[in-house]
């Protein structure tokens, strides 16, 4: 099974070595530059990241995963998963071999939010990273902002488990405040929820979910794959960038919790949508 986050990491990588030192000497092996449009490849059917068919590699260390071609790169999630140490093992693929972002395997709504967390906690570290560690620019002004998102899918016809494609965009999600906030809750019917984002992606609006506990947000992520699939016949494909927040929980103490925010954004190479002057468009 590719990259079981379940057992030790077997990195084949010198770890005495500054971090600096290890992703430049990376750099200049497989020849690139962290989230450079050379080792971006889309699917030129639909421009979804990636194309079709992977295959999954066994009894391999990360290391080996970050430096696989396209299509093996695939790490297996579980609902023990840390999402730190996944979130680490997300970075590691970004930056190594083609450059390409990694392929999810969650089985399970425990899994699903393990990996959603993992994202969530890569994204915003990539982000956090100094340009000096991510380009070998001299000039941080050539340092070129890694914006991760995800993009969710079926494994098959069942659509009873997903597969949750990362990717690198080069432009941040919408901005500001969302048109429409929809709430998830552990209940929530992931198709009915699909209808509802596929309608007000259609009209040009920003969307935004927030969930809370790991059924809500399995929820959230089978919504998006069914939203994708809702919004195929208009042109329009969507990913989601998640981020971490504080709500608070009204009644005794009025305590906070953490909610995942999903921010739905139109893909590259969407029809565009009534709200022309939306800041993807």
């Amino acid at each position: 099974m590719a990259g079981n986050l379940d057992q030790p990491l077997k990195l084949s990588i010198s770890l005495d070595k500054p971090l600096d030192e290890i992703i430049a000497s990376r750099r200049s092996k497989d020849g690139g530059g962290h989230g450079g449009k050379s080792h971006r490849r889309r699917n030129p059917r639909n421009d979804t990241p990636y194309g079709d068919g992977v295959n999954h590699i066994k009894g391999v260390s990360v290391a080996d995963i970050a430096n696989a071609p396209s299509g093996e790169r695939t790490l297996k999630v579980s609902s023990t998963t840390p999402p730190k140490k996944l979130a680490g093992s997300i970075a590691l693929v970004c930056d190594g071999g083609c450059g390409e972002a990694p392929l999810l395997l969650p089985l399970g709504a425990a899994c699903v939010n393990q990996a959603t967390k993992a994202i969530a906690i890569a994204r915003r570290d990539l982000l956090r990273r100094p340009a000096a560690l991510l380009d070998d620019a001299a000039d941080d002004d050539e340092w070129e902002p890694t914006f991760l998102s995800c993009f969710p899918g079926f494994r098959d016809d069942s659509k009873r488990a997903v597969s949750m494609q990362c990717d690198k965009e080069a432009k941040a999600p919408w901005a500001g405040a969302a048109d429409a906030t929809l709430t998830i809750a552990s209940g929530t019917n992931p198709a009915t929820l699909a209808g509802a984002i596929a309608g007000k992606v259609r009209q040009g609006m920003k969307v935004a979910a927030r969930a809370c506990g790991a059924d809500a947000v399995s929820n959230a992520v089978f919504a998006v794959a069914r939203a994708r699939e809702y919004l195929a016949d208009d042109g329009i494909d969507v990913y989601f960038v998640p981020e971490f927040d504080k709500e608070i929980v009204r009644g005794e103490g009025e305590e906070t919790r953490t909610v995942i925010v999903f921010r739905i954004c139109k893909a590259a190479g969407s029809a565009p949508t009534p709200l022309v002057a939306d800041e993807e468009e």
